[in-house]
């Protein structure tokens, strides 16, 4: 009589074996054994690190092929050789065909490349870019260049200052550029301007405006106003 269940047999199946208490469930699987190493080997390269550095194979330039048969060469020596007679308009074939036979010329080989030849410099020439020169510190202490910029600006202030200028003498000053030319809208703005400096300094008497007929009359009243000289 069969003592086992029937489902105990099975050891194939990891939801049908059964585990004992505080153990861990029997594996099912045809496992290896515990030194073997699981995965795909790697493949060692045969040129390793020294092969690399120690060695160096060098570039075997390919053989020339045979060119073609100059027709165009052959022809020209045929006829400087006599075999062909030069003065007959149509040459006779078999005179042509027995000279290739006895005479050989082959179209030349162009090796290279089209591309320009790089020209560089003299050997003394200096590559980079050329360094500035060095400050001159003798001027620097000495404020000559503060003294000489000093010296520009006053001489534009007074140019500018002074409105006896003539374009002649801007013309032929060093300071033509630093002059500011007038247009015409400045040009009457300076002299509204000026006239109206001239009326409050005196300097232009204008009548006040009086019609024709009272021009020849007395006032009646005396406001006891000095005229402004």
């Amino acid at each position: 009589m069969q003592t086992t269940p029937p489902f105990s047999q099975n050891h194939t199946n990891p939801l049908l074996t059964k585990d004992d208490v505080g153990k861990s469930k029997p594996s099912t699987y045809n496992l290896p054994n515990q030194d073997f190493v699981y995965g795909h080997p790697l493949a060692r390269d045969k040129e390793g690190a020294k092969e690399v550095t120690m060695t160096w194979k060098f570039h075997q330039e390919s053989q020339d092929k045979v060119p073609n048969r100059d027709f165009a060469e052959l022809n020209k020596q045929s006829i400087h050789n006599g075999s062909v007679k030069a003065h007959v308009t149509v040459h006779s074939i078999q005179d042509m065909y027995k000279f290739r036979q006895t005479h050989d010329a082959r179209l030349k080989l162009k090796k290279g490349t089209n591309i320009q030849a790089i020209e560089l410099p003299e050997e003394e020439f200096r590559y980079g870019r050329k360094n500035r020169p060095s400050t001159p510190m003798k001027l620097v202490m000495g404020n000559s260049y503060g003294i000489e910029a000093e010296s520009t600006i006053l001489e534009k202030y007074q140019v500018r200052a002074s409105s006896q200028v003539t374009i002649i003498q801007i013309k032929d000053s060093k300071l033509s550029s630093s002059i500011v030319k007038s247009n015409k809208a400045s040009q009457l703005f300076y002299d509204t301007n000026h006239k109206k400096l001239a009326a409050i300094r005196g300097v232009e008497k204008k009548e006040p405006f009086k019609m024709e007929k009272f021009k020849t009359v007395n006032s009646k009243i005396n406001t006891n106003l000095s005229t402004k000289k």
